[in-house]
């Protein structure tokens, strides 16, 4: 088995730059960290990280914490996406990742803690941002470092964090409807603690009333048939020209779907929709989903790569903001009569 002074070796580096560069430390220029990877993967090189741990009390593990709402994250591949991403970047430098997972706050803190103190973990990717979150107090508490997916509520110029331009991709979908003739247009979230779904909202307003067009906002999760089915026929008795729906993901798009199929009125509406994320579920939709495609799997892949970088403390944040792409499919129908 190759060790990190065979890497060394053939790199041309000592072992401590060698151990540094896999190390991505900041410290050492890229040219070597390349030459340094490039070596370990020809050896097959493989850290111990048991070993590298007990040495330094510090871990190369990565932190992936996921919302508490977890039982929507393994059904969601954007969230599995994502974590692809991560594990892609991190794996290709030598490190490893771990899920931070918890059925309630309380329990997501504490299994955090448990990593922290017991796992020697020092760097965390938040797959989410939300509103008051305390989560991100208590790593803003221990100084942890961490990268954020989503924008930061507060704190936008100190935390790093990889995005999309949610605003503008809620306005890009409301000018697609737009575009096919639509003026009465809702938009559906379920809920706006989360600050992608607010984004995505105020995007959609700002559209409507750059048009003169009232705009119209409608929460529902449909975890129930009953209760959302009600509430479904409450909203089109009081908004009985809605033509279409921005929806604030396509896995709530899909539930709204399933819902107008339930219902011969309300499937003779052919009312449009168009969703976010672009998961494989839009093309198994019926019909099929138009959906503004945001790459998670990109996402993910510049958090890692942000979270790998040694940062010290008076360094600038980093923001990165990943294109997003409409994808046109079959789920948005044109109004002739409104053109």
């Amino acid at each position: 088995m190759a060790t990190i002074k065979d890497v060394a070796r053939r790199a041309g580096v000592s072992p401590s730059t060698a151990s540094r560069a896999l190390h991505n430390s900041h410290i050492i220029s890229e040219s070597t960290r390349e030459r340094v990877a490039k070596a370990a993967h020809e050896l097959n090189y493989a850290p111990d990280f048991n070993a590298q741990s007990l040495a330094t009390k510090a871990s190369s593990t990565v932190g992936v914490i996921l919302p508490v709402d977890h039982h929507e994250i393994f059904s969601n591949p954007f969230f599995l996406e994502m974590i692809r991403g991560i594990n892609e970047v991190c794996s290709s430098r030598g490190s490893l990742i771990t899920l931070a997972t918890g059925t309630t706050r309380n329990e997501l803190l504490h299994n955090i803690d448990v990593m922290i103190v017991q796992g020697h973990i020092q760097t965390f990717i938040l797959l989410y941002s939300e509103e008051n979150d305390p989560v991100v107090d208590r790593l803003n508490r221990d100084k942890t470092q961490y990268v954020v997916i989503g924008k930061p509520y507060t704190g936008a110029n100190r935390i790093s964090y990889v995005n999309n331009d949610n605003i503008q991709a809620g306005s890009d979908a409301t000018k697609h409807l737009l575009s096919y003739g639509h003026r009465n247009i809702c938009f559906l979230y379920s809920d706006l603690s989360k600050m992608v779904q607010s984004d995505r909202m105020l995007g959609y307003q700002r559209v409507m009333m750059q048009n003169n067009l009232p705009d119209v906002v409608f929460e529902e999760r449909f975890e129930s048939h009953s209760s959302s089915f009600q509430a479904l026929k409450k909203f089109f008795a009081q908004h009985t020209d809605v033509t279409s729906f921005v929806v604030v993901d396509d896995m709530l798009a899909l539930k709204l779907q399933q819902m107008l199929h339930s219902n011969s009125e309300w499937q003779n509406k052919q009312l449009s929709l168009i969703g976010f994320n672009d998961s494989i579920f839009s093309e198994l939709a019926h019909p099929t989903l138009t959906s503004v495609a945001v790459f998670p799997e990109r996402l993910g892949k510049e958090a890692a790569k942000i979270a790998m970088v040694d940062h010290s403390e008076n360094e600038l944040s980093t923001a990165v903001i990943v294109p997003h792409q409409i994808v046109v499919r079959h789920s948005v129908y044109k109004i002739y009569n409104n053109i």
